[in-house]
């Protein structure tokens, strides 16, 4: 019984771990996936944007000529205008505002590689025609409490205290920068924005011929334009958008540390465990050396011992962090999923930190002599 109690210690310790392990990196695969989810739904080769820009929900502005002077550049195929902004969303029933992504299309532009977005924005006939995503948080007051659906069409409310009424709802996701996100027409943007016209845009999305090479298209782009814009390519936009995010920010370094701390605490319950068990073992180690067996068959058994904690533990902590993630992406509405990958690098290091474990554990074993019988 009591190395029953003990076992049970120790996988449940490795699996403690395993669990604090899987939450630190969904989070963090969370502000991966959440940092590039716009830019990852927008078409485009080649991205234009303010020298000033900061994130996606403050991209500041820039002239609409300079998409003009992109647009004649070799190996242009189209360039379409996007703007975004952040701008209070006044919940329908209970009146409390919060900030919402804005962002404002030319109803017929290519802007979205998904086909229902793209179908809707041509119901934003007029300024005040607004189209909410499904994503946005249940606490900008969908009629069912939970998210904005059919029954939303026609409510009647304010974004930056200029009447809007809801003509649709698509999904998209706001990213990081906010809780979610509408759609509006160009000059329903400038509306809910005061001193702003269609000729200040955001972004510039830029699509190339097929087959064009978007960096060459790029250096293209930026050497026709003034020096108040800069010109990336979309695999630059990603990287950009990641380091800003995931590196710049104390976002990433929290949740590489709680991995690291999550390691450690499983490394030293191990070790606890084994060594105790070492020790309640010591006669039997010693008369095992005693009619022959050698020290490395020895620690073979303890390692081994250590790799049965690993495994059990792990497919303990992997079943409680898939539980643990549906409850997370339910109520905290956050892209939290187990995938493949994520599941094979806290095996490795599962395995790892047991091994690690119980090679610190053999220093108890080594004192194992069998003189200690007589």
């Amino acid at each position: 019984m009591h190395h029953q109690v003990h076992t049970g210690i120790g996988v449940a310790g490795v699996g403690f771990a395993v669990v604090l392990i899987f939450m630190q990196l969904g989070f963090r695969g969370c502000v991966e996936k959440s940092a590039t989810q716009i830019y990852n739904a927008l078409v485009f080769d080649v991205l234009i944007r303010s020298r000033k820009y900061l994130h996606f929900a403050d991209p500041r502005s820039f002239p609409e000529r300079r998409l003009y002077g992109a647009a004649g550049v070799r190996g242009v195929q189209e360039v379409v205008p996007l703007y975004a902004e952040i701008n209070a969303w006044r919940h329908p029933v209970d009146g409390t505002r919060r900030g919402i992504l804005t962002l404002g299309v030319r109803p017929g532009d290519r802007v979205f590689h998904d086909p229902e977005i793209q179908q809707k924005t041509r119901l934003l006939t007029t300024q005040e025609s607004l189209l909410i995503d499904r994503c946005s948080r249940r606490e900008f007051g969908p009629r069912n409490g939970v998210q904005f659906a059919d029954a939303d069409v026609g409510t009647v409310t304010e974004v930056a205290d200029q009447r809007v009424c809801i003509v649709g709802h698509f999904a998209l996701g706001a990213g990081l920068a906010a809780d979610g996100a509408v759609l509006v027409n160009a000059a329903g943007f400038c509306r809910v924005l005061p001193g702003r016209d269609v000729e200040q845009v955001s972004l510039g999305l830029v699509t190339l011929d097929q087959g064009a090479d978007a960096e060459s298209a790029a250096a293209r782009i930026k050497a026709a334009l003034p020096e108040d814009v800069e010109v990336l390519t979309r695999a630059q936009v990603m990287r950009k958008e990641l380091e800003r995010w995931v590196t710049d920010t104390s976002i990433g370094l929290i949740f590489n540390l709680g991995v690291i701390v999550s390691l450690f605490v499983g490394t030293a319950i191990v070790y606890q465990v084994l060594s105790a068990d070492i020790v309640r073992h010591m006669r039997q180690y010693a008369t095992l050396k005693a009619i022959g067996y050698s020290n490395g068959f020895l620690s073979w058994l303890v390692l081994k011992q250590s790799q049965a904690f690993a495994l059990v533990g792990f497919l303990l902590g992997l079943a409680l962090a898939e539980v643990f993630y549906r409850f997370t992406s339910y109520f905290a509405q956050l892209p939290i999923v187990m995938d493949g990958k994520r599941v094979a690098l806290v095996l490795a290091l599962t395995l790892t930190m047991c091994a690690c474990s119980g090679l610190a554990a053999l220093r108890k074993l080594a004192s194992a002599d069998p003189a200690d019988l007589f």
